[in-house]
């Protein structure tokens, strides 16, 4: 009789036990937000968003400021399942994107994007002009939430405000992101704001940031699809690899025959290995067969197809060399890591220097003794034409050098011995270390070492860490290759993912 008793006040509205089992329930996560333990604090944070109380999401919205990653990640991924307007006013107000700290303003810039309610335009174009990575980030929630049409209100004095984030002298990254932005805005403004961005965009066109370059060929395809044919034909002889990568990318996007053909003529000229093998994919995806780097089948291919032709298939990642190849050979290294292929000619090795690292196997050796021998190997193995980096990483990356160094001999032979005698120990901080590697221009391919399970850094949640990335990324157009050892299956399929959308590879091996 007592638990139907409670079971009926439970469902009574005002009854008092209830009311004082929530009380009490929400007065012991509140004590568990300030626990000495990450895991006990992000557990309180998940809880107090399945509440979904006003009270509740306040506090969530302080979690964003923890200083452990794993617990403001945790607030931020949360955030996606606001839904009550009294709330989502906090989340646009101090309690988030106007709030004191600059995390807090970061990570509310981001977690707006994934919301499934209206939005008003004006209200969060007004939030615009802060820092850099936060202004970036709200650019791109913008672009997100217009193409999930979730925008409501002033779309023309949106457009306006994105615009001149776009013209601005500002930061390159904030720069390009508010070009995209502009082009997803615009859909569903009036002719005058199109035209307007449209005529943006063709004045950035040479604009000196390649990041800039880079994002106007995206905005173009959806802007102006004749005008775009023009700019990405152009921008194939860049000469930053992000943006002919941006190029081949336009060019099949157009998914017509004056596209193919500009796509056989830039493979007849491209030397790099990451844009000839975007080249080659888009070139097999659109017609459906198998040819490689060689042109001229190509060339006998387009030559057959009437000017109306329209293709039945769409774009994957880069294929591998076929075996014989001799275009392929050419411009490919023949250096492996623990197995991968290194394609690559201005590759950064990220390796993880976390815990799995120094903790012995069964035979008594360490993880890092094994690693040391595969990467004498790999470096050994470079050209001396190729160009690298090797950037260990625990609580914070220790790059070897400041920027990639060319393959010689000596370098190779300092970078060994300066890995060899590296002692780094502590948490995996590996999206710091790819923000890093991302800031060396010259950096084509990442390449990353690690059993796959991120603990420290600025985020450790890969359901986090992998769109962050990517939206970094893509005006940079960097192959992410990982090789992840002992990996857990969840953490294994975003590291795939991860690498899959940037074109890279990813090899999942355990340990002997």
């Amino acid at each position: 009789m007592l638990g139907l008793a409670c079971l009926v006040l439970g469902l009574v509205p005002g009854a008092v036990l209830p009311q004082k089992r929530a009380e009490g329930a929400f007065e012991e996560l509140e004590r568990e937000l300030r626990d000495a333990r990450p895991e006990k604090r992000r557990s309180a944070v998940r809880a107090l968003a399945r509440s979904g109380t006003r009270e509740a999401w306040l506090l969530v919205m302080g979690a964003l400021a923890d200083p452990a990653s794993e617990v403001g990640d945790a607030a931020q991924l949360a955030l996606a399942g606001i839904t009550d307007e009294q709330v989502l006013a906090e989340l646009l107000g101090r309690a988030g994107l106007r709030a004191k700290e600059p995390v807090v303003r970061g990570r509310s810039a981001e977690a707006v994007g994934r919301l499934a309610v209206p939005l008003d335009a004006v209200e969060l174009v007004e939030c615009l002009g802060g820092e850099p990575e936060e202004t970036r980030l709200l650019l791109w929630s913008l672009e997100r939430l217009a193409r999930s049409r979730h925008l409501e209100g002033d779309r023309e004095r949106a457009c306006r405000a994105v615009e001149r984030e776009a013209s601005s002298g500002r930061d390159g990254g904030v720069r390009a992101a508010a070009f995209v932005a502009l082009a997803a805005l615009v859909k569903d403004a009036g002719e005058e704001a199109r035209a307007s961005a449209v005529r943006a965009v063709e004045r950035a066109c040479d604009d000196r940031d390649p990041r800039v370059r880079c994002a106007v060929l995206i905005a173009a395809a959806g802007l102006d699809p004749p005008r775009a044919l023009a700019w990405s034909r152009r921008a194939a002889a860049d000469p930053a690899v992000a943006v002919r990568l941006a190029a081949v990318e336009g060019l099949a996007g157009l998914r017509s025959l004056p596209g193919v053909l500009a796509l056989i003529a830039t493979l007849e000229s491209e030397k790099t290995p990451s844009v000839r093998d975007a080249l080659v994919a888009a070139l097999q995806q659109l017609s459906g067969l198998k040819h490689r780097a060689d042109p001229r089948p190509w060339r006998d291919w387009a030559q057959k197809l009437p000017p109306d032709w329209r293709p039945g298939f769409g774009l994957s990642q880069p294929p591998e060399p076929a075996a014989g190849d001799e275009h392929a050979a050419q411009w490919r290294t023949s250096a492996r890591f623990a197995g991968l292929p290194v394609t690559s000619l201005h590759v950064a090795f990220l390796i993880d220097f976390s815990g799995s690292m120094w903790m012995p196997m069964a035979d008594g050796r360490l993880p890092k003794d094994q690693v040391d021998v595969r990467m004498r190997e790999v470096l050994e193995g470079l050209p001396e034409d190729a160009w690298f980096n090797v950037i260990p990483f625990a609580h914070e990356p220790a790059p070897w050098s400041e920027k990639l160094v060319q393959a010689r001999r000596s370098n190779v032979q300092r970078a060994i011995a300066d890995f060899e005698g590296c002692q780094l120990h502590g948490k995996g901080n590996f999206f710091d270390a790819a923000v890093l590697a991302l800031e060396d221009t010259e950096v084509d391919t990442i390449v990353t070492l690690t059993d796959g399970v991120p603990t420290g850094g600025t985020h450790s949640d890969m359901d986090l860490i992998v769109p962050l990335l990517l939206e970094r990324n893509r005006f940079r157009r960097v192959r992410f290759d990982a090789v992840l050892v002992d990996a857990p299956g969840g953490a294994r399929r975003r590291w795939e993912e991860l690498s899959r959308a940037s074109g890279g590879r990813c090899l999942a091996i355990d340990k002997p």
